[in-house]
């Protein structure tokens, strides 16, 4: 009867301590979680990573991309999920589309046409939402937080938020890291459900999107990706003319 008792106690402790450390999830994205873990740690998964994100398979992933003329957001997200860029190196150039949306925004601020543009953070009050026109709890008046959700789809869904300081070389840098956002670190209390739900910091790209991703955390071969993208002085001086112009026009 104490062997009983002493089984019992042992399972419930066991079962406590089960149901605590995966109480925020169902029974299927348990399995999915171990037994990718299992997978990944298993020979053939080391082999299947090495592969696929090694620098010969990256570049030719990279030219393939470049040979069907894949937009550029659909580019980088096939980069993350197979291991990054080549070599694991910063990204340092950006396609000029892209460079001149970030000039743009760093002109802009946010209004009502366009609330998600410009620096948020410098602004002493919020510029759209449900808060509209309540104080800024961010309000950071040396902010070099740029939001470009309001540019082209190709900057907007590569770049979203990014770091944009001045330089010793009187331009800016431009800083960012491209990865997938868990839903914790962006405040959603609903536990996520691979392969089930769209993952929140994959919106645009809906389920596809949310499935490749979820395959490739399984197979274990995303890749984080750095910007480091530096621009001239003469970068600005040109869209500052083109600013002029319009500003010229409506008058």
């Amino acid at each position: 009867m104490e062997n009983s008792d002493l089984s019992d106690t042992k399972k419930n402790l066991f079962d406590k301590a089960f149901i605590d450390k995966n109480k925020n999830k169902d029974m299927l994205t348990t399995v999915y979680d171990k037994s990718g873990e299992m997978f990944r740690d298993s020979l053939f998964g080391q082999l299947f990573k090495k592969t696929v994100t090694s620098d010969f398979v990256k570049k030719g992933r990279d030219k393939l991309l470049d040979t069907v003329g894949a937009p550029e957001h659909y580019k980088q997200y096939a980069k993350y999920l197979t291991g990054g860029t080549v070599g694991n190196k910063e990204i340092t150039e950006l396609p000029e589309n892209i460079k001149k949306d970030v000039i743009k925004a760093h002109f802009q601020v946010p209004t009502d046409e366009i609330p998600f543009t410009g620096y948020p953070d410098k602004e002493k009050t919020i510029a759209e939402g449900k808060f509209k026109g309540k104080p800024n709890l961010n309000y950071d008046p040396s902010s070099t937080r740029l939001q470009l959700y309001d540019q082209d789809d190709e900057t907007a869904y590569t770049l979203g938020n990014v770091q944009f300081k001045p330089n010793k070389e009187g331009g800016y840098t431009l800083t960012d890291t491209y990865d997938v956002d868990s839903p914790e670190e962006m405040g959603f209390r609903q536990p996520y459900k691979p392969f089930r739900t769209i993952h929140p910091d994959l919106l645009e790209g809906g389920r596809p999107a949310s499935i490749l991703y979820d395959l490739s955390k399984f197979l274990g071969t995303t890749g984080d990706m750095k910007y480091n993208v530096k621009f001239d002085k003469g970068d600005f001086k040109w869209d500052l003319l083109k600013l002029t112009d319009i500003i010229l026009a409506f008058q």
